[in-house]
This record gives structure tokens, C-alpha cells and sequence, in this order.
């Protein structure tokens, strides 16, 4: 009698390593990521005034969630081939769209914990 702690024997099964397959970037793609990097940060540097870790962490995360979501359209590109540039920037902002409201909605729920720790928690509101 077998069980979770005495496993029956398995037979050796064969694998074949799967075939490399690039991805095709071409200069719109690339254009494309510079972009949205140049965008985001933009939008950090208008930031940056207001609270500086915030404007690092969010362009930081940000540029990660581009670069991921420029490699997830690439892929799509290599599966279904999309060749006008339209289509292209298409698939490429509605793989960011979901994460750039999620991290919008962060950087602004932190933002707002700021503020009001600023203007509305001082010392006298917890004596110690």
C-alpha cells in the first residue's frame, strides 16, 4: 500500500527542451517603450516637489510594470502577427491600462495619507 509518504514508483518520462523563440521588436515597438518610460517619468519628475520618495518608488515600479507589460504585447505580437501601428499601440496601452490605475490609485491613496498626516495629525493629536 502506497501513500503521500511512500510514493508508487513513477516511470521516466522523456523531455525535450523547447525550441528558442525570439521576440520581433521593431522601431515602433521600441519607440513605443521609450515613450511610455518618457511619460512616466515626466509625470514623477512633476512630483517630485510634492513628495520625493513617492515620485522614486512610483517611477521605479512603473518603469517595471511598462517594461512587463511591453514584453506581455511582444509575446501577444509573436502568437497573433499585428502589423498596423494602430492595433500595435492598442494591445500595448491595454496591457498597461489595468496596472496604471492600480499604481495610480496607490501613489494617490499614499499621497492623500501624507497630506493629511501633514495638515490635520500634529504632535498635540498624540501627546506621548
Amino acid at each position: 500500500m502506497h501513500d503521500v509518504y511512500d510514493p508508487p514508483p513513477v516511470p521516466e518520462i522523456e523531455w525535450e527542451e523547447p525550441r528558442r523563440e525570439p521576440l520581433e521588436v521593431s522601431r515602433g515597438d521600441v519607440a513605443c517603450l521609450v515613450g511610455l518610460c518618457a511619460a512616466l517619468f515626466g509625470i514623477a519628475a512633476i512630483f517630485w516637489s510634492d513628495d520625493p520618495f513617492v515620485a522614486v518608488i512610483a517611477a521605479g515600479a512603473g518603469s517595471l510594470i511598462v517594461l512587463e507589460s511591453w514584453l506581455t504585447a511582444l509575446a501577444r505580437f509573436k502568437r497573433t502577427p499585428t502589423h498596423g501601428v494602430r492595433a500595435r499601440w492598442t494591445v500595448f496601452l491595454a496591457a498597461l491600462v489595468p496596472w496604471v490605475v492600480g499604481v495610480g490609485a496607490a501613489v494617490a491613496f499614499l499621497l492623500g495619507v501624507f497630506w493629511v498626516s501633514d495638515h490635520f495629525l500634529t504632535n498635540a493629536s498624540f501627546p506621548l
